[in-house]
Order: C-alpha cells, then sequence, then structure tokens
C-alpha cells in the first residue's frame, strides 16, 4: 500500500505543476486586463501607493521573522517608550492621538479621586452631640478635691520642711551670724513661707555695706543667702564737720573719723545733710547772705554760704558722684586723694599727691567726662614717678591735648 502512494504522488507532481502554471498566467492576464482599465487607471497612483506601504510592512515582517530566535529559545518582545509611541500615533492619526491621551488623563484623574476618597475613608470621624447641661454638683465636688489637695500639700510642706541651717555666701564687711541676725530668719520657721523679700529688706537696712541679696532655699531644711558688698567708698563731711563714708551712688555706709577718712577719696566742696547709714545721701545747702533793715549784710559763718544760688548743693553732689563713677570705670580706684566741687566750672581733683588735675566743666558739649578722665590717665602713664605739677584735661588752654605744668 505504501509504494503505491508514493508512486501515484511521484507521477502526479508533474501534472500539478503544470496546473500551477497555467492558473498563475491566467490569473496575470487577468491582472493585466483590469488595470488597462479605465476606472483603474484612475485610482492607480493611491493604489500604487498603499501597495508601496503593504509591501514596505511585509517586508519589514518578513525581515522580523527570519531575525527572531529559534522556538526552543523564549520569545524576546521589544516595545518602543509610551512618548515615541504616542508620537508615531499622533504623526499617524493626530485625532486618534488626541482621543487617546483624553483618555489617559481621564483615567488619571479618575484614579487621584479614588485615592482621595481612600484617604478621607480612613480619617477618624467627628461626631458632635449635644452639649450635656452642667451639674453643679459635680463641679462642687472637683472643686473641693482640689481644694483639699493644695490644702493637703501646703499642710505637709509645712510640718516637714522647717529651717534648721541658713547659709551666707559672699559676706566680708560683715560675719555669717551678723547677716542671718539681721534677716530675721529663725531656727524652726517654716522654710516655705518664712518671707523671703522681708528677709532682704531687712539685710539691706542693718547693714549699709550690703549691695545686692538673693535668698533662696534646699530642701529640706536650708536657706542660702548670696550677697553683694560695696568695694569701694569715699569720704565726705555732713554740715556739722563729722565725716561719712558713702558709695558712688550716693548710699551712706557709716560714719568715721578723720584719720580713717584720709585713707579714702575725698569730696570736697559740697556737704551732707543729717546722713543716716544705709539711706541715701542729701546735700547740705548752706543759708544765703541777707541783708538786714540797717542794710548790713548777715553773712553766716558757713564759708560756703556765699555760693551764688544758681548752683544747688544738690547740683554739687550729682556732679561729684559722677566724677566717682567715671574714675572707677576707668580703673582709677583709689588713685585720686580728692574729688572738689566747689566750682561747677572749674572742678579740680589730686591725682595722688603729685598732679593736680584741672578737669574744667563736667558738662562739656564737646569732651565728655570719661573722654577726660581717660585722657588724665593716659597722660600720667607718660610721666616720670618724681614728676609733680598741674595735669590741664578741661581742653581750654589747648584744644586737642591735655597740658602739662610742673610746680615750681
Amino acid at each position: 500500500m505504501d509504494t503505491r502512494k508514493k508512486t501515484r504522488s511521484a507521477s502526479q507532481k508533474p501534472r500539478d505543476r503544470s496546473e500551477n502554471r497555467d492558473r498563475s498566467a491566467a490569473s496575470r492576464q487577468q491582472n493585466t486586463a483590469r488595470k488597462q482599465r479605465p476606472e483603474n487607471q484612475a485610482r492607480r497612483p493611491e493604489q500604487k501607493g498603499a501597495q508601496t506601504a503593504r509591501r514596505t510592512r511585509e517586508q519589514e515582517e518578513t525581515r522580523r521573522q527570519l531575525t527572531a530566535p529559534s522556538s526552543d529559545a523564549p520569545e524576546m518582545v521589544f516595545r518602543m517608550d509610551g512618548t515615541e509611541e504616542r508620537k508615531k500615533r499622533a504623526a499617524q492619526d493626530p485625532a486618534a492621538a488626541k482621543r487617546a491621551d483624553m483618555r489617559q488623563r481621564s483615567a488619571r484623574r479618575t484614579e487621584e479621586r479614588r485615592q482621595q476618597a481612600r484617604r478621607r475613608s480612613k480619617a477618624p470621624k467627628v461626631t458632635y452631640t449635644d452639649p450635656r447641661p452642667i451639674q453643679v454638683s459635680h463641679l462642687l465636688m472637683r472643686l473641693i478635691i482640689v481644694l483639699a489637695v493644695v490644702v493637703a500639700i501646703t499642710l505637709g510642706l509645712s510640718v516637714f520642711f522647717k529651717v534648721e541651717k541658713v547659709m551666707v555666701y559672699g559676706n566680708n564687711a560683715y560675719s555669717a551670724w551678723t547677716v542671718q541676725e539681721a534677716s530675721g530668719i529663725e531656727g524652726g520657721e517654716k522654710l516655705l513661707t518664712f518671707g523671703n523679700i522681708r528677709a532682704c529688706g531687712k539685710i539691706k537696712a542693718a547693714l549699709p555695706y550690703v549691695d545686692t541679696v538673693r535668698i533662696g532655699i534646699n530642701l529640706p531644711d536650708t536657706v542660702n543667702i548670696y550677697i553683694t558688698e560695696f568695694d569701694v567708698v569715699y569720704a565726705i563731711r555732713s554740715q556739722n564737720g563729722t565725716w561719712w563714708l558713702m558709695t558712688s551712688g550716693g548710699r551712706i555706709v557709716e560714719q568715721t573719723d578723720a584719720g580713717t577718712a584720709g585713707g579714702y577719696t575725698q569730696v570736697l566742696g559740697v556737704e551732707l545733710d543729717n546722713p543716716v547709714a544705709g539711706e541715701q545721701a542729701k546735700a547740705y545747702e548752706p543759708a544765703v547772705q541777707t541783708t538786714d533793715s540797717t542794710g548790713a549784710a548777715d553773712a553766716t559763718e558757713d564759708p560756703l554760704a556765699t555760693v551764688p544760688v544758681t548752683v544747688t548743693a544738690n547740683d554739687r553732689l550729682n556732679a561729684a558722684l559722677t566724677i566717682l563713677e567715671s574714675l572707677e570705670l576707668n580703673d582709677l580706684v583709689g588713685e585720686a586723694a580728692s574729688v572738689d566741687v566747689t566750682s561747677l566750672t572749674n572742678i579740680e581733683l589730686w591725682y595722688g599727691n603729685q598732679y593736680q588735675v584741672r578737669i574744667g566743666q563736667i558738662n562739656d558739649s564737646v569732651h565728655s567726662l570719661d573722654y577726660k578722665i581717660a585722657a588724665m590717665k593716659a597722660a600720667v602713664a607718660q610721666l616720670s614717678d618724681y614728676q609733680t605739677g598741674i595735669l590741664d584735661v578741661s581742653f581750654t588752654t589747648w584744644e586737642d591735648q591735655p597740658g602739662y605744668t610742673p610746680f615750681e
């Protein structure tokens, strides 16, 4: 059976080839006749372009099939970028590309709305309820509980925390016991209610050398007192001739004798009116010279009684305090032996026992007091230790430099 089939197929092959040639020749004749028709001749340019494009696609498809890997290897598919693909589509069909772009935008907006809806669904929901009426009984009960807790805490601190130790820091002129006695703080007193501000006021009132006071506590039983004292004081006389020590701020520290006052910078040209330790200094205003009905002058024995009334004693005291503060700012504490403010237009001071310094006016519109004191300090530094004389920093005789005249 197999032999017959093979023989029959072998004899049939020539006939099949001849039949195929005949059909191909007939189809070519039909195509030629169709092309020669007038209506086909009119459509020939368009058909030629379509045929050329189709032929090009067929060639590309054939080339891809020839270059494709074998069936055993996994198929590799290469896709162009979305942007390039859209550009190609837009070039081929602009309307279709525009519709595709609109569909993509609509899809993105839809997705964004879905994401927002999902986020809103995850957010906690707020439930609004009607306000409840205030229950007075509950409110009063809460207030009573709070007050009870506060009272319990206060009583507990008052009972268990009492003053047992008082520590004093920064004291030089006074002993720690003196500072504690002046504060009025006693052992066994309640640590939290002994009166901080009152104790500070008592210390400053009783101890004139104390400048500042600060009080703190350390649980369970310690009170700490921190004080600062005046380091520098100056000597000044009262209207009755007694000497007193005073700070550059005008606070009276204590009364002293003439020998002790000689060791401090003395303020001359102004006197104090009934000074009291721990209080602010007040200048004594001497009596003004008057005349009686006979025309005779009624002059007092006070040498300052003839000073013109246009300059008050308070003005001279303020000028002296300003000069003392300027000396401290220029690190000349203790260098000046005296400051004379008898005449505010010609203020003088002695720098040690060597130089009589003429300052001139204190309210100079051109050269300030600090500038004059600094110029005096610089000039003294340039002079020798054995030189003595008059140092003029008023800048009236010499406008731009201090003048020096040695003693004869």
